[in-house]
């Protein structure tokens, strides 16, 4: 069976049924879940760290994470694959801010777990359930 796909101001094209409702499934495929776990490192005794996470269409929320402490969440990419996520970390009166997710990087077949640990020098990023070595420095406090 052939589907008649019409297009203002173009000639009509012939697309085969079979063809569009795979092409149009398969567009509608589950995307993969991804979680973002973020882990207070802090030194015993210091500021807590403030963390305030969101996308476009999500706003998170601010969090205090006290040394030791963890938050996480888990999501799949849009439809259109342009999901991301950033956060700001406040410690003490320092700052920093930088993105926690972009689906981009799955493009590129980047993973689907992101483990931030943020201590004394910065933030650092891993691909595992917990940090663990080695990680990957996202960003120094100034």
């Amino acid at each position: 069976m052939i589907f008649p796909v019409s297009l203002q101001g173009h000639a009509q094209a012939k697309i085969p049924l079979e063809k569009a409702h795979k092409d149009f499934a398969s567009g509608l495929k589950a995307k993969k879940r991804h979680t973002v776990k973020i882990y207070n490192r802090m030194p015993q005794g210091t500021p807590a760290l403030t963390v305030h996470c969101a996308s476009k269409d999500d706003d998170l929320g601010y969090r205090t994470l006290y040394t030791g402490q963890d938050f996480n969440w888990s999501f799949r990419t849009n439809f259109w694959g342009t999901t991301l996520f950033f956060c700001r970390f406040w410690w003490g009166r320092k700052t920093i801010a930088f993105d926690v997710f972009n689906a981009d990087w799955e493009k590129r077949g980047y993973h689907h777990t992101y483990t931030y640990e943020v201590n004394k020098d910065g933030a650092f990023v891993g691909y595992g359930e917990t940090p663990s070595n080695p990680m990957l420095i996202m960003q120094k406090w100034p």
